[in-house]
């Protein structure tokens, strides 16, 4: 109830002025409720309280602004808040806050209206001295208010107008929503910390449905892979000498891309004036580089006793002004340096990933000097196209490490390296050369074939020369499964296997097996058993594979990051046995993943794996089939 003597309360305006200073201005709940953080800021409030509703809007939600500064009393809403246009700092002939000596942010006098661009009723309550006054604003009255009336009158909420011991401040209370979806505080909070340098100072809280506005909820510096403090660029933090611009602030730039968290933010007196800046550059070289660049500048020449030069409802800068060209020039120099510097970044980055994805500085040391030279030009021009990944250079450098060798390979990489090399213009010409094509074959090489002979030569021989056949399992996974390029865990698992299952020294010569290895393939382990070449299949054997095989999946293959997956088994001997029981054991066990070969069965499917590959070269490459390459090899 009312127990003091109130003013009359009126606002001077003309309807237009709130259609283009509110609605216009305003259509987003954040910029509102920044409003509103400002003044509270102005008011040298030390807390803020903002309570949004979080489920559907209906006509009866509302959102409420608490701030806990200096209040208003009935003369001064009148004089101050139901002022539009009125410029505070030159009335108070002061840019700064009378006790805290905060940098006053309102100038333009608009703020007031902001709400208005969300919803259609507003009701200030501000608390002074144990006097609290309540007033409703209300846009439909205001747009229809006659004339006749003279300047329209808010109505007093007398119930919350009187006598109070609450703490001085401002409530302001926006109903009538104009929107029906759920606000979301998280956004609303990340929005206010975006918009305000201020929101984590010490001695201003700012609270979203009771969670505080906190430095994480800004852009932080510490996720940046690298950053710049103003002052250590090479241009420096001075935009005008003599006119006394300066900024200060920091620039950096992000290990991941984005398409909305990009740009540097420039605030004013601790309020962004302008979000997302690229200082108007326009540019197409450093495209990608664009998406990587966060940072905030503090631009404080922009708002000062001199002039305003940031945009009515504070979201541009005014470029087309002295200041405002002064630093878009700045702007556009820093952002040209950092995105040079990124670009080195992205560059080492990606020679580091590339050459360990590939080995290929170890590779790299073993060839000649014109073999290095072409094969730098080679992987410069992988390293300085934008368009390719670290992991798609890996077959490109394997298509390198294969045609190395080649006098024409060579002739050709430092025949277009003089004219400018790209990646591009090397894959259409390895596709007339046929080179693509051929490259996996010729990842077939002659030494895979003289090993086969080598090991067709041993087999021929018998039992003589088994010291000779376990290095060649040993070193070449791909005699016992052709599609096996790359082998692991060779030496550890083949090491576990031999000393769990040693054999016994009362096996004859002939019954000995030459070794027992273990290959790890995408995560399947392969127990591979080798007898003697002149051994026949019993049913001993047959137990004793499916032994290993056990044990191998009962104690080695887990879930943990290095374990195998799953297991299977292999026992290759000279010869099958024609015994109908060992056969249908044979059989129940190729069931169970433990197969038995011999040694003509890999030696016939090597042979024919390979003897299809070089038919392809006979037709796609005959330059390349195994017969050119071995008369190049005779000639060197």
């Amino acid at each position: 109830m009312v127990t003091m003597t109130l003013p009359e309360f009126r606002m001077h305006f003309e309807p237009t002025t709130i259609e283009h200073l509110g609605h216009s201005l305003y259509t987003r709940i954040a910029p509102v409720i920044g409003e509103l953080v400002s003044n509270s800021w102005d008011a040298e409030a030390e807390k803020v309280e903002i309570t949004i509703p979080e489920t559907s809007i209906t006509p009866d939600t509302e959102i409420v602004v608490r701030d806990y500064g200096n209040g208003m009393n009935p003369n001064e809403i009148n004089d101050a808040y139901l002022q539009i246009g009125r410029n505070c700092r030159v009335e108070l002939g002061r840019e700064v806050t009378k006790n805290k000596k905060r940098d006053i942010m309102g100038r333009k006098g608009i703020g007031k209206l902001a709400a208005f661009g969300v919803a259609n009723e507003v009701e200030l309550r501000s608390i002074k001295n144990g006097e609290a006054v309540c007033i409703k604003l209300n846009f439909n009255d205001m747009k229809t208010w006659p004339k006749e009336k003279g300047d329209y009158q808010p109505v007093v909420v007398d119930s919350r107008t009187g006598k109070t011991s609450e703490e001085n401040g401002t409530e302001l209370r926006i109903r009538q929503i104009q929107r029906s979806t759920p606000i979301v505080s998280e956004i609303v909070r990340k929005e206010l910390a975006r918009r305000f340098i201020i929101v984590t100072k010490k001695d201003f809280e700012v609270y979203v449905n009771g969670t505080k506005i906190t430095k994480a909820d800004r852009r932080l510096r510490e996720d940046c892979k690298k950053s710049w403090e103003i002052n250590d660029l090479p241009m420096g933090n001075i935009i005008s000498q003599s006119a006394g611009w300066q900024v200060d602030g920091w620039i950096g730039v992000t290990s991941k891309t984005s398409q909305t968290e990009r740009g540097l933010d420039i605030f004013v007196r601790g309020k962004a004036a302008e979000l997302n800046t690229m200082f108007n550059l326009k540019t197409t070289t450093t495209q990608f580089a664009r998406s990587y660049v966060v940072g905030e500048i503090t631009a404080n020449f922009l708002d000062t006793q001199k002039g305003d030069f940031v945009g009515t409802g504070r979201s541009s800068v005014q470029w087309e002004t002295l200041p405002g060209e002064a630093l878009e020039k700045w702007g556009q120099e820093v952002l040209k340096y950092i995105f040079a510097e990124w670009l080195k970044m992205q560059k080492k980055e990606k020679e580091d990933k590339i050459a360990k994805l590939t080995n290929f500085h170890t590779w790299y040391q073993s060839r000649t000097t014109r073999e290095q030279k072409v094969a730098k030009t080679f992987f410069d021009a992988i390293i300085n196209d934008e368009n390719i990944e670290p992991e798609s250079a890996k077959p490109l450098l394997e298509m390198l490490k294969t045609n190395i060798e080649y006098q024409a390979f060579q002739d050709l990489v430092e025949e277009i390296g003089e004219k400018g090399i790209s990646v591009e213009t090397l894959i259409k010409l390895f596709n007339d050369w046929r080179i693509i094509e051929a490259r996996e074959h010729l990842i077939l090489s002659d030494g895979r074939f003289e090993i086969i002979e080598q090991l067709d030569d041993l087999v021929e021989r018998g039992a003589l020369e088994v010291q000779h056949i376990q290095p060649i399992f040993e070193e070449h996974g791909w005699i016992v499964n052709p599609s096996w390029n790359e082998v692991t865990g060779q030496n550890r698992y083949s090491k576990l296997l031999r000393e769990q299952f040693e054999e016994s020294s009362k096996l004859t010569e002939k019954d000995r097996r030459i070794d027992i290895l273990g290959y790890e393939v995408g995560g399947t382990l392969h127990v591979v058993e080798i007898k003697r070449p002149d051994k026949t299949l019993s049913w001993a054997d047959l137990d004793q594979i499916e032994r290993y095989v056990r044990w191998v999946r009962k104690n080695v293959v887990g879930t943990g990051k290095d374990s195998p997956r799953y297991a299977t088994g292999l026992l290759i001997v000279g010869r099958l046995s024609r015994d109908s029981t060992i056969q249908d054991k044979q059989t129940a066990l190729a069931g169970q993943d433990i197969r038995v070969e011999t040694f003509r069965d890999l030696l016939h499917t090597s042979e024919k794996v390979y003897g299809l590959v070089d038919e392809r070269l006979q037709k796609i490459a005959p330059e390349y089939s195994r017969k050119k390459r071995k008369e190049r090899k005779r000639s060197k």
